[in-house]
């Protein structure tokens, strides 16, 4: 025996062990002792799906919220409005000193003989639904009281407005803003970049409450004035010594920023990438010449757009309502058991975030071992992997987007999300992602879009949920699954939509069994 057949038969040996552990005895087409016969395949299961609608949508304190109006020929009218609590910079410029940020507000009561220049509501924002060339129209209210931190809000929520602060205010969604770019010096590589400038996108909605007219001098034109009862009062309010939170609340309560009755065709979505406020400049004499100064009352997500570091439990509370007036092919779903099949929409079913529409799939009696296996005999099944396909119409979101990913949510039969007691608390039974127990909370599945081929699609990993649904360890069976863009711990809000090629939505599952 030469030595390289003598060393090589060892591992010729373990390599035929590692394979017969690896692969079945059927696979092989031999019968190894003390294993057992098994088959794996796929079956794809067709699903029942219609359209529903899960409302109202949790938008407390998301990390964006929507103002506007907008029609179209699948959702209807969509009109969005934000409340929100105010507070005053003191407490804000003390988490931005903590930052390394200098704050730049100061209240005119420090100052000798403060006078009010101007008042500039100012939000920024992130996405326009809808046409960008058309200038929004805006109003704004006082709340009767602040929102109270005891109480439920979300889509269908509204506060009780008091006094008009203003109505009708405009602002351009297309303006831009130059931005220099520094000098580069040359390397031995590469040529010197002279300093220029670069015009970029400015998102930022500018609304005018107040300012002071200024007369014509030499070549440069008068400018107007615009007035304001309540800038006025509010000013008044800051140049007394001890303005604090408890006088503002007296003031503002709350504010309201509402599309304008003839605002259509754009809902704009404000993020939390802009600290939101209303913002007072003023001069002082605090000594020859003229200083100006500014001091803001800030409302949205105040502390959680300075730094990672503040979460938005710490903002005050802001929400978005959100209205549909559906049109007739939706008209059912103003109820929560109406459901709406492809039939009607074209062969067609919706998902999108903030109006809540969504797909449901019928599990209860359709999706069984029975008709998987195609027998009645379903000992010894086990679920290898199980994600339900959900492939995207072509073509359709020429208004929206496609939202990124999709839940899957337990409902009855009437579409109310089922709940279970977790930790003494009733939630929402969410399908969890594979490896999770399934009935627990936490964990999510995430069906992620996937846009890389010819047609996009979600995969909704449900193997972990298919086998105890199977072997009925859920406790109450789920009449159906909705698949939805968005569920009771979602962050985000948008308007994101898709339409789902309803036909080819479908159960996959691969499975094996013993023989």
């Amino acid at each position: 025996m030469n030595w390289l057949t003598s060393r090589s038969a060892p591992l010729v040996a373990l390599a035929a062990l590692a394979l017969a552990s690896c692969d079945t005895g059927t696979d092989l087409n031999v019968d190894l002792p003390d294993t057992t016969a098994v088959s794996t395949e796929y079956k794809d299961i067709p699903l029942e799906v219609s359209t529903v609608r899960l409302s109202p949508v949790e938008t407390i304190k998301t990390n964006q919220f929507l103002v506007g109006r907008l029609a179209d020929n699948v959702a209807g009218l969509t009109t969005a409005g934000a409340y929100f609590n105010v507070i005053d910079a003191r407490d804000v410029n003390t988490a931005l000193a903590v930052t390394g940020i200098v704050p730049t507000d100061s209240l005119p009561s420090v100052f000798t003989a403060p006078a009010l220049d101007s008042v500039v509501l100012v939000m920024g924002y992130d996405r326009v639904y809808g046409s960008a060339v058309t200038p929004a129209r805006f109003d704004l209210f006082k709340l009767a009281a602040p929102l109270d931190e005891r109480e439920v809000y979300n889509s269908s929520s509204t506060a009780t407005r008091g006094a008009t602060i203003a109505q009708d205010l405009r602002s351009r969604l297309d303006r831009t803003q130059t931005v220099a770019t520094a000098a580069v010096d040359a390397t031995t590589t590469t040529p010197a970049i002279p300093a220029g400038t670069t015009v970029v996108p400015d998102p930022t909605v500018r609304l005018l409450l107040q300012r002071t007219a200024v007369p014509a001098s030499g070549s440069t034109p008068a400018i107007p004035g615009v007035t304001s009862g309540f800038s006025s009062d509010l000013f008044d309010q800051l140049k007394v010594a001890g303005f604090n939170q408890t006088k503002l609340d007296a003031l503002l309560g709350g504010l309201a920023v509402l599309p304008n009755a003839n605002h259509t065709g754009s809902i704009i979505s404000f993020s939390k990438a802009y600290k939101q406020r209303i913002l007072l400049y003023y001069h002082h004499s605090k000594s020859p010449p003229t200083y100006s100064s500014t001091y803001s009352i800030y409302f949205g997500p105040a502390y959680s757009s300075i730094s990672s570091g503040y979460t938005s439990s710490r903002d005050p509370r802001y929400f978005t309502n959100i209205e549909t007036m559906l049109p007739p092919a939706l008209s059912v779903l103003s109820a929560r058991s109406g459901a709406v099949p492809p039939a009607v929409l074209g062969g067609t079913s919706y998902v999108q975030e903030g109006t809540g529409l969504a797909t449901r799939v019928l599990m209860q009696g359709r999706v069984t071992l029975k008709r998987l296996v195609g027998s009645a005999d379903t000992t010894g099944v086990i679920i290898n992997r199980a994600e339900i396909l959900v492939p995207i119409k072509p073509f359709t979101n020429a208004l929206y987007g496609n939202p990124s990913q999709l839940y899957a949510v337990e409902v009855d039969a009437n579409n109310n999300v089922l709940q279970r007691i977790i930790n003494f608390l009733p939630t929402d039974r969410v399908v969890q992602a594979d490896g999770a127990d399934p009935q627990s909370a936490g964990a999510p599945t995430l069906g992620v879009l996937n846009a890389t081929g010819a047609q996009s699609y979600y995969a909704v990993p449900v193997t972990s949920y298919m086998q105890a649904y199977f072997y009925n360890k859920l406790g109450t069976v789920p009449a159906a699954l909705v698949l939805a863009p968005n569920i009771r711990a979602s962050t985000g809000l948008a308007l994101n939509r898709a339409a789902l090629d309803a036909a080819n939505i479908r159960l996959r599952v691969y499975y094996s069994k013993k023989q």
